[in-house]
């Protein structure tokens, strides 16, 4: 387990946050009005910088559902390359009051799936702030090889990470090799230094695709896609520490 202690053990709960959403206690609904019971928000997962993901095959996407079938999701891929390759298959509607982004919406995928796209940056669309509030029980981001730290891609995160770090969501990013992903960490250190927390320890990823890519320019260049995986989010300060009251203690001896 690669779990960093403030993934394992945040301020507000003895379980990580998303983890509990993920798999909520049982209700006791049923399908009748007295089965009725208030339900959760979806769980939406921001997958931004989006390019080849947001052209999967949607079964691929269905297994989220079927992973954690108690959870609702809203994927929202963003990115300037999100509908790259697809403008056949949906043209992107016009940009209007009720859909100031021209969002392509899909909300038919599965019963507790829905799935948007939009074709921008992350950081225009958080100053409008058309998806807040954020919550750390339902919001999670995800960077599939975003290139932090690579020279040509830098600079386009440069003004998104500290809106991302500002949700106190949790970030996972990924990376082609393990020097790709440690470059990535090493931006984010110079540039938000002290100003985040590590939930998950870097490392390789368990469910990496299995197919090797051989740079052709350099045979020695070799990667895999989602080879390494890393979590982190914006650091939160605890204002008082809890007191641990031993397990055999006499309560008479606390004022």
């Amino acid at each position: 387990m690669r779990s960093a202690p403030t993934g394992v053990v945040p301020v507000t709960d003895r379980a990580p946050a998303l983890r509990y959403t993920l798999h909520p206690p049982k209700s006791g609904g049923g399908q009748d009005i007295k089965g009725l019971r208030i339900e959760a928000p979806p769980v939406r997962l921001f997958i931004l910088g989006a390019r080849a993901e947001s052209s999967l095959p949607r079964d691929v996407w269905i297994q989220l559902a079927h992973l954690f079938p108690e959870s609702k999701f809203h994927l929202v891929f963003i990115g300037p390359e999100s509908m790259a390759n697809r403008d056949d298959e949906f043209p992107l509607p016009p940009r209007s009051a009720s859909n100031p982004f021209g969002a392509v919406v899909e909300d038919r995928v599965w019963p507790t799936m829905k799935i948007s796209t939009i074709v921008d940056y992350y950081h225009t669309i958080h100053k409008t702030g058309q998806f807040h509030p954020y919550d750390p029980y339902f919001d999670c981001f995800v960077l599939f090889h975003p290139g932090l730290g690579h020279p040509a891609s830098s600079h386009e995160w440069e003004e998104t990470i500290p809106l991302l770090l500002e949700t106190k969501a949790p970030i996972i990013a990924t990376g082609y090799t393990q020097e790709d992903m440690e470059r990535d960490i090493d931006w984010v250190n110079k540039t938000a230094a002290g100003e985040f927390d590590i939930l998950m320890e870097p490392g390789e990823n368990k469910f990496r695709s299995l197919r090797w890519d051989l740079n052709d320019m350099d045979p020695q260049d070799v990667s895999a896609g989602n080879w390494g995986s890393w979590a982190f989010r914006g650091k939160r300060y605890v204002l008082e520490q809890p007191v641990e009251v031993p397990s055999d203690a006499n309560y008479g001896d606390f004022p």
